[in-house]
């Protein structure tokens, strides 16, 4: 193998210009070139339906029985029969009459904010659906740089963990085998034959792509998704009479209004509802199916609208959809468009789909890196903090799920001396009694960011509640997270003991992840004096080797000895870019992931060199692939710039009484857990065995279901990680001729060439050193041991839930007459694997059908 070390330090340019600017006019200019890119070439076909268009409105009815007899409850509902065939007049129409509604609805209330200083701007105007897609399907194609992205990104993809796993899934994990990169090719043939005229067939199909490998952490979010969202009618719900009994579908509103006497929805667009669900499901980002399942709907704890509402942010392939109820009537209902706009991507001056190409498509306003000092962020054009322990606040993303899982992947520093220093003024970071989030009480504690809620239920067996649907704030300015989150921890189990409380529901429903530091915080709280050993690899293919050695020649063992002493010197805070450019490079490389600095192997040891950690070591049995030392956390490291309890300033808690025995211990979840909530369930699997679990909602097959359904993955890197690791390789080792050059350029990440909100591949798969096989945890599917559908008030109430549940577990009198699958009574768990999905039909119309990801 050909290593970085061959490089000489010569000039680079074209290279640094490749790794630093989207390869378009900025890649020419940062050469001294002023040549501009090739003209934009448009193909235009008509979008996926024809023949005419015509709209009414009526009011239908919708039978709903009640206690007292059947009632007709009035509804109005304007549908639009969805073919028609547009013309060129429409294609150059489109995104000129969305621009006019943008800069009409904002001048409206410019004039508002004139004379009223508490107006707020709108973020989106309705507009019709088709003539959403018109404008998105008017966006013209340039063959060759399509053609740029798809080569570029599949070097980004290099880096996903499960790459080969995935096209070869173990059996029982319920994935479909997906080749990224066969398909990669695939897509880049359609795009040069001219299968793919359109560009937003490409995006779409790029998308379903990642989406089919079912992990959270693996995803990418075009620009145009920021300025165009298409929206279901309502939210569906999936209700069970007595949590028991299989559940039925129904328009949310509906059951609020009528209860379990509303007519519940049998058919959607003329198919079973199940198998439509379960195709439409089929593009969620866990795991588990049922967990995938539980995402169709809406959901009250925590929040969610639902993707039948949300559809992906996809064109759902007409303007209507039709639901058959079981009174035996039909409607059609209208589906929903939306213009946005943030500060960085908006209407201004869009007009045509070439503007809508050049503003948007083309613009990378979220992802940057230039050659200065300053290195790129995803989601914010802000410039990288100078503070090495506070490098995870530039992991944002704006939809909050993606962003909990995103921030799996925050960086750890490099020894007990990176510990930020103490903040003196600290604000509030314990809050008693207050309003808190979406339940009808308020909780006893929570910290100040909301990310937990402690409840006392005195009158259900002396029952102790967390709720914690993320490791992180809602908030992505959000300070304190991980001081407050530790305070209240201690303050509610304090309390708990206080009181007597011995019993403990913790509730994880919709917990897709957030900052790791958490995840192994609450675990130490509840066992302080147990370990918490979490052991991961990462892939070693030839970009990460590559950056394995570039992060040992920066961060050796002499060089974390002199970034200590600094720091033992001037403070962490001191550390930055302008004054110890360095040692900041350092820091940074021991964060990126490719260093071993601040790993243990299995015997508690920091690997010894640079071969002993990145090997690379071949897998063998189901995949042919080469892996990393399989390694741990080392605790006496901050983790993100603070002590886990029980190391390091923190020490003396590993010497607490735990506050609850394992067996009075119930971790309740919907199966979406995800990310740095299965580093922590995981955690209580293997190292507490015992806690019992429960489940809720899935598919009605009374088959099993996974606890734990979303991606297992233990870190995530984004797009503006990987690419800032190719600078740095360039900066210590440029190319000295043409053949180092290109070895570089087919093995480490380039800038792209269109903009994306956010884009991240999984980067370390999580291990149970115990596997003889050492199969990725992604594609472990663990029944829970009792498993429930939600019930009316369990999905309207969670206090009622956690006291149920409570009941059931170690009383009597719970009004669940037991489990759907499984059991809770003295340690039971289901038995047998999670079910295979039911045969779905083949869908006619459905969402974008001519889009379908090459097979």
């Amino acid at each position: 193998m050909r290593t970085i070390a061959a490089l000489q330090l010569l000039s680079a340019a074209k290279l640094i210009a490749a790794i630093s600017f989207p390869p378009l006019a900025a890649l020419a200019q940062a050469q001294g070139d002023t040549t501009t890119a090739a003209p934009i070439q448009a193909f235009y076909t008509a979008p996926p339906n024809s023949s005419t268009s015509a709209s009414s409105t009526q009011t239908v009815n919708i039978n709903a029985a009640t206690p007292t007899g059947t009632v007709t409850a009035p509804r109005t509902v304007t549908y639009t029969q969805t073919n028609y065939t547009p013309n060129p007049s429409v294609f150059s129409t489109a995104c000129a009459e969305i621009s006019s509604s943008y800069a009409s609805r904002l001048s409206v209330y410019s004039s508002r904010a004139s004379t009223d200083s508490t107006v707020i701007y709108p973020t989106r105007v309705p507009v019709r659906p088709r003539e959403a897609w018109d404008c998105l399907y008017s966006i013209p194609i340039n063959r060759e740089l399509t053609l740029e992205f798809i080569s570029g990104v599949s070097k980004y993809l290099q880096f996903q963990s499960t790459i080969e796993y995935l096209k070869n899934p173990p059996a029982n994990s319920l994935q479909e085998p997906v080749d990224i990169i066969g398909s990669l090719e695939e897509l880049a043939e359609q795009v040069r034959s001219g299968d793919i005229a359109h560009h937003i067939r490409f995006e779409v199909a790029f998308r379903k792509l990642l989406q089919r490998c079912h992990d959270g952490h693996l995803g990418l979010s075009f620009n145009s998704n920021s300025l165009i969202a298409f929206r279901g009618p309502f939210s569906l719900i999936s209700i069970s009479p007595d949590a028991i009994e299989k559940p039925k579908v129904y328009v949310e509103t509906d059951l609020l209004e009528f209860g379990l006497d509303a007519a519940y929805v049998t058919k959607i667009d003329g198919y079973d509802v199940e198998a439509w669900i379960a195709e439409f499901a089929d593009y969620g980002s866990s795991q588990s199916p049922d967990a995938r399942y539980n995402d169709v709907f809406a959901n009250r704890d925590p929040g969610s609208d639902g993707t039948f509402y949300t559809l992906y942010g996809w064109y759902p392939g007409k303007n209507t959809i039709s639901l058959t109820y079981s009174n035996s009537s039909t409607h059609q209902y209208d589906y929903l468009a939306y213009a946005r706009w943030n500060s960085a991507l908006n209407w201004d001056g869009i007009r045509t789909g070439e503007d809508f190409y050049e503003n948007i498509v083309l613009n990378p306003a979220y992802f940057q890196v230039s050659s200065s000092s300053q290195e790129g962020t995803v989601n914010r054009p802000a410039p990288e903090p100078k503070d090495p322990g506070a490098l995870y606040h530039v992991h944002k993303h704006s939809d909050k799920k993606a962003k909990r899982q995103m921030r799996t992947g925050i960086a750890t520093t490099t020894t007990s001396a990176l510990r930020s220093a103490p903040t003196q003024d600290l604000p509030q970071l314990v809050y008693f009694n207050e309003p808190y989030m979406r339940h009808r009480v308020g909780p006893y504690v929570q910290d100040l960011n909301g990310i937990i809620g402690g409840y006392f239920l005195n009158d259900t067996l002396d029952t102790a509640v967390l709720d914690i649907s993320s490791f992180s704030a809602a908030d992505d300015d959000a300070e304190f997270e991980i001081e407050g989150f530790q305070a209240a921890l201690t303050t509610f189990f304090a309390e708990a003991s206080r009181r007597g409380s011995k019993k403990l529901v913790i509730d994880v429903r919709g917990n897709g992840g957030g900052l790791i530091a958490l995840g192994f915080e609450l675990y130490k709280q509840l066992f302080p004096a147990a370990a918490a050993r979490s052991y991961y690899r990462i892939r070693t293919h030839e970009g990460a080797q590559i950056f394995a050695t570039a992060a040992e020649a920066l961060a050796s063992d002499e060089a974390t000895k002199d970034l200590v002493e600094l720091i033992e010197r001037i403070g962490l805070e001191n550390i930055n870019g302008d004054d110890t450019p360095e040692a900041l490079e350092v820091a940074l490389a021991i964060n990126s992931g490719f260093s071993r600095q601040n790993t243990l192997d299995i015997n508690a040891k920091t690997p010894k060199d640079l071969k002993t950690w990145i090997g690379p070591y071949t897998i063998d049995g189901l995949v042919n692939d080469t892996v990393s030392l399989l390694v741990e956390n080392n605790f006496n490291f901050p983790l993100q710039g603070s002590d886990i309890s029980g190391f390091g300033s923190r020490s003396e808690f590993a010497n607490n009484p735990k506050p609850f025995e394992k067996e009075d211990i119930l971790l309740l979840s919907d199966g979406t857990c995800a990310s740095t909530c299965t580093i922590f369930a995981e955690l209580l699997k293997r190292e507490q065995a015992g806690i019992s679990t429960v489940v809720m909602g899935g598919r009605p097959n009374d088959g099993p279901s996974a606890h734990v359904g979303g991606t297992h993955g233990s870190r995530v890197l984004t797009y503006a990680n990987l690419l800032r690791n190719s600078r740095r390789v360039v900066q210590l080792y440029p190319p000295e001729t043409e053949a180092q050059e290109e070895y570089l350029v087919e093995n480490i990440p380039l800038a792209l060439p269109f903009g994306f909100t956010y884009a991240a591949i999984n980067f370390r798969d999580s291990i149970r050193p115990e596997d003889e096989t050492a199969t990725p945890l992604q594609f472990a599917l663990e029944p829970a041991d009792c498993r429930l559908y939600f019930s009316p008030i369990g999905f309207t109430d969670s206090v009622y839930l956690w006291g149920e549940l409570s009941k059931l577990k170690w009383g009597t009198g719970s009004e669940f007459e037991g489990c759907a699958v499984g059991g809770l009574q003295k340690g039971e768990g289901s038995t047998g694997f999670v079910p295979d999905d039911p045969e779905v039909v083949e869908i006619v119309n459905y969402i974008l059908q001519p889009m379908k990801t090459p097979a």
